[in-house]
C-alpha cells in the first residue's frame, strides 16, 4: 500500500461492534491518513485514534474503503472508491474487490479486514478516560444495572428490579439516549442516569463494583472501559 493511500472505514452501526472494531481501526490508522464513517457516537469513541471521524452518511474522497459494516448499502456507497474491502454477505460481493471470510467471532472479522492491508490489530478494545471528561455524581463502588436491549423486552431479562432490591448497598440503573421510561419501567424507585454521554458513562462506569447488563453495547463499552461485567443471556426471539 501507498504511504499516502487515504483509507475510508465505514464503521459499525452499532455500539457494541463499534467497540469490537477499535483495534482494528487504530491498526489501520497507523497505516496513514484514515477517515472514519460512524454513528453520533464514533466521534468519542474514537477519539484517541489518528483520524477524522464523519457521518455514516457522508460520501468521502479515499483510495481504499474498508467496510466493517457488513451492508449492502456500504458497499453502494462507496462504490466510486477504487479498492473496497468486505465480507460478501447481503449480496454485495460483486461491489468488493477484496472479499473476507467472516470470522469465528466478529472481532476476528475485524482483524482479518484490516490484515488485506497488512495491518495487524493488537490487544482489546480499550476506552481511555481524560482528566477533562465530565464527571457523574454516582456513588463509588455501586452496583451499575443495564436493564433494556436494543433488541426490544423479548432480550431482555426481567429479574433487574428484583437484584436491586436484594443488593446490599447502592444501586443505579442505566440506559442509552432515548431510553429513560424503559429504563424507569425497571428501576421502580432506584435511582437512574440515562442519555449519558460515552465520556460521562466511563466516568460513572469506574465508580461501579460491577455492571450487570443485556448482551448490548454497553456491556463491551464497559469492559473497554475495564470495569467488571456481568451479562445475562437470554432469549434472541420470542419463541
Amino acid at each position: 500500500m501507498g504511504g499516502h493511500e487515504v483509507i475510508y472505514a465505514r464503521a459499525p452501526s452499532h455500539l457494541g461492534d463499534g467497540v469490537m472494531a477499535l483495534p482494528a481501526l487504530a491498526a489501520l490508522a497507523g497505516l496513514g491518513p484514515l477517515i472514519i464513517g460512524a454513528p453520533r457516537w464514533g466521534a468519542e469513541l474514537y477519539r484517541d485514534l489518528q483520524c477524522a471521524v464523519v457521518g455514516p452518511e457522508s460520501r468521502v474522497q479515499a483510495d481504499i474503503a474498508v467496510l466493517f459494516k457488513p451492508s449492502l448499502g456500504a458497499a453502494l456507497q462507496v462504490r466510486h472508491i477504487r479498492r473496497r474491502i468486505g465480507v460478501a454477505g447481503d449480496h454485495r460481493w460483486p461491489l468488493l474487490t477484496d472479499v473476507v471470510k467472516e470470522g469465528a467471532h466478529q472481532s476476528d472479522t475485524y482483524r482479518s479486514l484490516a490484515a488485506v492491508l497488512g495491518a495487524q490489530a493488537e490487544g482489546t478494545p480499550e476506552f481511555r478516560r481524560r482528566a477533562s471528561d465530565p464527571t457523574v455524581d454516582v456513588p463509588a463502588d455501586h452496583v451499575g444495572l443495564n436493564p433494556v436491549s436494543k433488541g426490544g423486552a423479548v432480550r431482555e431479562w426481567q429479574g433487574y428490579r428484583s437484584l436491586a432490591g436484594a443488593v446490599r448497598g447502592p444501586v443505579v440503573f442505566y440506559g442509552g439516549p432515548g431510553e429513560e421510561q424503559r429504563v424507569a419501567a425497571h428501576a421502580g424507585p432506584h435511582a437512574m442516569n440515562v442519555g449519558l454521554s460515552l465520556a460521562a458513562f466511563a466516568s460513572a462506569l469506574s465508580r461501579c463494583a460491577v455492571f450487570v447488563t443485556n448482551d448490548s453495547g454497553a456491556a463491551h463499552f464497559a469492559r473497554a472501559v475495564d470495569t467488571p461485567v456481568v451479562v445475562v443471556h437470554g432469549s434472541t426471539t420470542a419463541t
